[in-house]
């Protein structure tokens, strides 16, 4: 049986946390009675302190995902703590991926390609730097006209009508300014884009579906060539 743990996961407690992702991370309960943790999320899953890509976990283990949501296996999917004398305690295992001690892995790996990646992060990457200048072209008039307006009241005092209309123009700056504060991405907007992004950067192996490591295209090309869960090779074509 596996349980989807995040903001739209199947556990047991709701949570609301918006820094926790909707599939942050997957418990699996084994046929022994153990229970597997696999980190989802972009942002990281943490076991006892510990980042992980697979952990075995017990009832009383504590898990941290997002910035700062905290609780422990048994309180995320109903789970009393008194069982995890029969659990293995958790072992956070960040270098071993998923296969690698039970089975024959395949002599020939699946191969997919991740060109349809590029796109994702291009999109996510340039929204991301839209807006940033869009903040950075609304502090640089904001702090323009705080300028502006101290040279414009001398000149009010002594050369008149040149003085009014630098201060128009002052007020025209202050309209552009709080147009663009007002039509900035909220909280809410950037993290459901930011969802979107989470739920796209994936294995493109429909079987597997995790998490990439990568934080970016040209990481992901450069240093990560394989899944670390499902082995499958990563080709660009």
């Amino acid at each position: 049986m596996e349980i989807i743990i995040g903001r739209q996961g199947t556990q047991k407690t709701p949570i609301t946390d918006p820094t926790v992702s909707r599939r942050h991370c997957k418990v699996t309960v084994n046929g022994d009675g153990s229970y597997t943790l696999e980190n989802l999320s972009q942002s990281g899953t943490i076991v006892n302190g510990n980042p992980i890509i697979r952990a075995t976990v017990g009832p009383d283990t504590r898990i941290q995902l997002g910035q700062s949501y905290s609780a422990t296996l048994g309180e995320l999917i109903g789970l009393s703590a008194t069982k995890s004398s029969h659990q293995t305690s958790a072992t956070p295992s960040s270098s071993v991926p998923a296969g690698a001690s039970g089975g024959q892995q395949s002599a020939s790996p699946k191969t997919y390609s991740i060109t349809h990646l590029q796109h994702v992060w291009n999109d996510f990457n340039n929204t991301n730097l839209e807006m940033e200048n869009t903040q950075r072209r609304t502090n640089l008039v904001r702090a323009g006209l705080g300028i502006f307006t101290m040279c414009a009241m001398p000149l009010c005092y002594f050369f008149g009508p040149v003085g009014y209309v630098l201060t128009a123009v002052g007020i025209l700056g202050n309209i552009y300014s709080f147009v663009g504060i007002k039509n900035a991405e909220t909280a809410e907007e950037r993290q459901s884009r930011r969802d979107a992004f989470d739920d796209a950067w994936i294995c493109p192996n429909p079987e597997c579906g995790h998490s990439l490591m990568a934080k970016n295209y040209r990481m992901l090309v450069r240093n990560h060539q394989s899944c670390p869960y499902c082995k499958c090779k990563y080709i660009e074509k």
